[in-house]
């Protein structure tokens, strides 16, 4: 009988305690929630399994040229439905001037139409998330193209490692910004440099 008040009160010492740890881990949770939600912070976004809280420094993402779209999930915390807005635009920290027509143009500047780059990229947007694409071999010059209709003359020399694009995730007042790049990073190596 002994043996069996052992094995039950070890049982209930293990029950109490993984009690205690998910009591703990909630109270955690609720007060974490209670602070993001008191920053503003009601919702994320996420992709590729990182997530990305409203009004945070956001990102840069590589995102590699597919046959595919690139999904993204936008997410309440407290799981429920966001009604948000989404855009992809000209990235203002990297600017550059182009031709087109004959008049300069700058790629990034007042008029939010002409920063406005969702279409070229196929932005859709869902209940729950969006999609955006990027064909095989695209580069920033293609996307300015594709965006005034022609051809155009680009004034200098675009650097690879720079994010051109930014997405913008907005709820109310507070935005995500994820900039990306999309531009394949080759490297070539000097054989007779190489020293072993």
């Amino acid at each position: 009988m002994s043996k069996a008040n052992g094995t039950i009160n070890a049982i209930g010492k293990i029950i109490t305690y993984i009690l205690v740890v998910l009591l703990v881990l909630g109270i955690a949770g609720g007060i974490s929630y209670f602070v993001l939600r008191n920053q503003g912070i009601t919702y994320y976004v996420e992709y590729d399994g990182e997530k990305y809280l409203a009004d945070s420094d956001g990102g840069s993402l590589y995102l590699p040229p597919s046959d595919k779209p690139h999904s993204f999930s936008v997410k309440s915390l407290t799981g429920g439905e966001v009604n948000f807005d989404v855009k992809i635009t000209s990235n203002s920290a990297n600017n550059f001037t182009f031709v087109y027509g004959g008049q300069p143009q700058k790629f990034y500047g007042t008029n939010e139409e002409q920063n406005d780059y969702s279409e070229v990229f196929g932005l859709e947007k869902s209940a729950d998330g969006f999609t955006l694409s990027i064909p095989e071999n695209f580069t920033v010059e293609e996307a300015v193209k594709m965006k005034y209709g022609g051809d155009i003359e680009i004034q200098g020399d675009l650097n690879d490692n720079l994010c051109y694009f930014v997405i913008t995730v907005s709820v109310d007042k507070t935005t995500v910004n994820l900039w990306f790049n999309f531009t394949e990073l080759k490297i070539t190596l000097d054989p007779s440099q190489i020293i072993f």
